[in-house]
């Protein structure tokens, strides 16, 4: 679960041109009377922008010469869903640069088809979905020999149903400073569609505490209580409008790990198993499990399905791991790339080893995004967000709607991750186990350094959180 917030400032607030208002609502009209409808090649680009994105960003964020760093964890569908909603309210200038960071140049109904994607996210339905396209090894559910394939079946009896609801919850928010947007409008409507934004109204100027403290509990709720805070400090009375974008994930395995109690602590090594290692709670378990191993990247990924069969944690281990050669897969793996590594995994038996964690990581996102070209953003002399206003005001105005549109800017993009992963659950693993005791697996997971995690709406092909993991003690 994570959050990230934009805090915006606002300069002079001259008036709309009419004339341009009225071109724009006729355009609105003409992009509802065609019924625009999602389309399998428009949303397979608005995902790769949001998995790329989350590359990008991995690499600006990582901190090659701190070896004290022991987490770079994010949520790429959490700051790309903040993304595509400033998009929505941009103005020519940064709408340009975000259509260039995401790579979307010449690809139209992106909010139709973004807003398609993200019910089927938060849905999270069993099915192929828009994309129509599920990784290979969901078409074989089972790895058992034949000869122990009814036996197997006779444990599962007694087990509980393993479809199984995930919760996904993306919630959005706008909080504005009262009387500068109205509830009316066309964008707070789609916004609140397409986007599921809860659109506020507070007092920065006269009560900035209670508007912090306004935010966090917004948080709070958002995260079932996992971030109680995203903003520490009061916000000064300039600010105007601050946009959040909250994601909180629980799930189950479908093959539980041990036993809590059975977690013994073991050697894990940040730098390689040449240098000192820190000791970990470690976990274990055996049964089917997709797998690959990579002779060209020269690591093995395996996945870990949770119950609802539509989720998965991948691990992406590079032989004789260390920090450098995590950094450097990471490098190599674009939307497509990690796609296509996905697509080669098949079920196998293994043996798996891997600690138990609980990563925390906090950043604040405006030097990576602009590094990334993304500049308007933060700049206070740009005019970067246009605000439909009221009909009344509507029919008041007769300046140019650009020229006179409110002057707000970033000044910070926070974002925030709190992510458990955990044994979640304990009958599963005898049951398991006892099948694996009748052959040695073929495969052994034994992740005792650093590695790349992706966990992965798989329908929709959106990485919930990616990042690499050097320490998890």
């Amino acid at each position: 679960m994570r959050l990230g917030v934009g805090i915006l400032r606002r300069g002079n607030i001259p008036l709309l041109l009419p004339s341009l208002l009225l071109l724009s609502s006729v355009f609105w009209c003409k992009t509802i009377a065609k019924k625009t409808v999602p389309t399998k090649d428009v949303s397979e680009k608005l995902v790769a922008a949001i998995n790329d994105l989350g590359r990008s960003l991995g690499k600006q964020l990582a901190t090659s010469d701190d070896d004290s760093t022991k987490a770079e964890i994010f949520s790429p569908v959490s700051i790309g869903t903040m993304m595509f909603l400033l998009l929505r309210i941009a103005n020519e200038g940064l709408r340009n640069e975000l259509i260039a960071m995401l790579g979307l140049n010449g690809v139209k109904d992106i909010t139709k088809n973004f807003g398609h994607l993200l019910q089927e996210l938060t849905n999270d339905i069993a099915s192929n979905g828009i994309l129509d396209e599920l990784p290979g090894w969901y078409t074989k559910q089972s790895c058992y020999p034949p000869e122990y394939a009814d036996e197997y079946e006779d444990y599962t009896d007694f087990l509980p149903e393993p479809i199984e609801p995930n919760i996904i919850r993306i919630a959005n928010g706008m909080f504005v400073q009262d009387g500068l947007i109205h509830n009316n409008t066309d964008m707070v409507a789609l916004a609140s569609r397409l986007y599921k934004a809860r659109i506020a109204r507070v007092n920065f100027r006269k009560e900035p505490e209670d508007a912090r403290n306004s935010i966090n509990q917004w948080v709070d709720s958002s995260t079932n209580g996992r971030i109680k805070e995203i903003l520490p400090a009061s916000l000064p009375r300039t600010t105007q409008l601050v946009l959040a974008s909250a994601l909180y994930f629980k799930a189950s395995w479908e093959t539980f790990f041990n036993d809590p109690q059975y977690t013994r602590t073991q050697p894990f090594y940040p730098d390689g198993e040449d240098k000192p290692a820190v000791e970990v709670p470690t976990m274990f378990t055996g049964g089917c499990f997709p797998y690959y191993a990579s002779p060209k990247l020269d690591a093995s990924i395996m996945a870990f399905p949770y119950r609802n069969r539509t989720t998965s944690m991948y691990i992406i281990l590079p032989n004789a791991s260390n920090r450098e050669k995590v950094r450097a897969l990471r490098a190599q793996l674009g939307a497509t790339e990690l796609d296509q590594l996905i697509g080669q995994m098949r079920r196998q038996k293994a043996m798996v080893v891997f600690p138990r964690m609980h990563v925390t990581s906090h950043y604040d996102l405006r030097d990576s995004l602009e590094r990334l070209g993304v500049k308007a953003l933060f700049d206070p002399s740009k005019r970067n967000f246009k605000f439909e206003q009221s009909p009344k005001e509507k029919a008041k105005d007769t300046v140019d709607a650009v020229k006179k549109s409110p002057k707000l800017y970033v000044d910070s993009m926070v974002h925030q991750v709190d992510l458990e992963v955990n044994e979640h659950g304990t009958e599963g693993g005898a049951v398991t186990m006892a099948v694996m005791d009748r052959s040695a697996p073929p495969v052994t997971f034994r992740v005792r350094g650093p590695f790349l995690l992706a966990i992965r709406h798989d329908p929709t092909k959106m990485l919930l959180f990616y990042g690499a993991v050097y320490d998890p003690s």
